[in-house]
């Protein structure tokens, strides 16, 4: 049972979690979090799970970025694996949160801003692996600012400061060159109302969505970086699966199989579209042609591997502390942890399902 003192400290990181949701969606290899495989094992066996029954959460059941643990369950894999799934949707990462602390879930699928806010509590939560790492906006301005220099000093809109909206502000004035310190970050609402706002004139550059661009350049608008297609890339930790560290602990073989369910499912979007659009139109209750222009679009954005760096977690961290500066300090590493996917690794389980890391 959690103490008082204890459910008192995560209210407070639960709701810093319900501003990043509301607007949006050391730990780098603990020595014994997943040391249940055999290093002697053949090639991309594993071991067997502690659990038989695992409970996991979706914080954004109707998005394709965090379908993969709904679909390793329609596709059977954790019961191949030696485990049934319960696979629950959530709206949003801060009710998802709310029953991880809980015990009500042992997994959920959701943002790094979770774990990276969940380092300062009493139950720190992390990131095992990683669904997609890249925003899917594009910097869009006036059709008079056409160059990074001639950004310099106008606003930029975004939807509230401490959102995935805010993290597309920075990474894309990081791709031209620019700094946060280079332009005004500015509050103007949803989507529409940033299109709005770039029409009217109100905003010099907006953050808008990459699946509008036909419309944006209809209004005579310069896409200056589409951040699906920046070079480097640039990581934002955008949805992965996540675990209470006392859970991780007593159950690295169950985190083991879990992940390695995830990775079976997820490669399906890249070799197997028409089953993927199939599972997830009937999960999510859309017309299957509308479930196909979504399904499609992922690979563009999704981590085939499921792999990640530290990078992917520092934005995000930058977005957050804007809104609550206690989080500047926080150890980014102490929000992940990679031993799961490098274990897989190492050994064979990519090399025997033809997985490429990407």
């Amino acid at each position: 049972m959690l103490s008082t003192l204890t459910r008192t400290k995560l209210l407070a990181a639960v709701m810093a979690i319900f501003v990043v949701a509301a607007a949006c969606g050391g730990g780098t290899s603990a020595p014994t979090a997943a040391t249940g495989a055999s290093a002697s094992a053949a090639q991309g066996e594993l071991p067997k799970p502690e659990l038989t029954k695992v409970r996991i959460g979706i914080s954004a059941p109707t998005e394709p970025v965090q379908f993969a643990a709904k679909l390793a369950d329609q596709m059977g894999f954790y019961q191949k694996l030696g485990m049934t799934a319960e696979i629950t949707g959530f709206e949003g990462d801060g009710k998802a949160l709310q029953a991880l602390v809980a015990g009500q879930l042992d997994f959920f699928v959701g943002g790094a801003s979770v774990s990276i806010t969940s380092v300062t509590t009493d139950t720190p939560v992390k990131v095992v692996s990683m669904n997609s790492v890249i925003n899917t906006d594009g910097l869009y301005c006036q059709k008079d600012i056409k160059t990074p220099s001639d950004v310099k000093g106008k606003s930029v809109a975004i939807s509230t400061f401490g959102g995935t909206s805010h993290g597309s502000a920075i990474l894309t004035l990081q791709g031209i060159g620019l700094t946060p310190k280079d332009a005004t970050i500015t509050q103007v609402g949803n989507e529409g109302s940033r299109i709005a706002a770039l029409k009217g004139g109100s905003a010099a550059c907006a953050v808008i969505g990459i699946q509008q661009d036909a419309q944006m350049k209809s209004f005579g608008l310069n896409l200056l970086i589409d951040l699906t297609k920046a070079k480097p890339q640039q990581q934002w930790g955008r949805s992965g699966l996540l675990a209470r560290t006392d859970f991780i602990a007593k159950n690295p073989n169950t985190v083991l199989n879990v992940v390695a369910a995830g990775l079976l499912a997820q490669n399906l979007f890249w070799t197997d579209q028409a089953t993927v659009t199939a599972k997830f139109a009937e999960w999510t209750q859309l017309k299957l042609d509308d479930a196909k222009v979504l399904v499609s679009a992922f690979p563009d954005y999704g981590d085939r591997g499921m792999m990640f760096d530290e990078q992917a977690f520092k934005a995000p961290k930058e977005v957050l502390a804007s809104v609550n500066p206690a989080l500047a300090g926080v150890d980014v590493t102490k929000a992940y942890d990679l031993s799961f996917l490098n274990k897989l690794k190492a050994i064979g389980f990519y090399t025997k399902n033809n997985i490429p890391l990407q």
